[in-house]
């Protein structure tokens, strides 16, 4: 039941992740409605859940029972991703003009 959870959890947050971009999944479209932060903000906020959902998905559905992953490695993981991310929507807001 754990490795099907942690498939349903990575599918998602493909999609989340991608969403993100370009918010025509309903549950992203509506996290940017109803908050008023900033576009920036609400885009960092939907890529950490979504690279989360992948990181810890991935983590149930490829878990040993005899192997254990300390929770920091995990962590690192999101956050390296979600910067890499980041960087085409940081590049490309620096070289356009206003």
């Amino acid at each position: 039941m754990k490795k099907i959870l942690g498939w349903f959890l990575v599918v998602h947050g493909i999609i989340c992740v991608l969403g993100a971009f370009s918010p025509f999944y309903p549950p992203v479209f509506l996290f940017y409605w109803f908050s008023r932060i900033h576009f920036a903000i609400n885009l960092i906020i939907v890529l950490v859940l979504g690279v989360s959902q992948v990181v810890f998905g991935g983590y149930l559905a490829l878990k040993k029972e005899g192997r254990q992953m300390k929770w920091y490695w995990l962590a690192i993981i999101v956050v390296v991703l979600v910067l890499l991310l980041l960087v085409f929507p940081t590049l490309e807001g620096l070289f356009t003009r206003f």
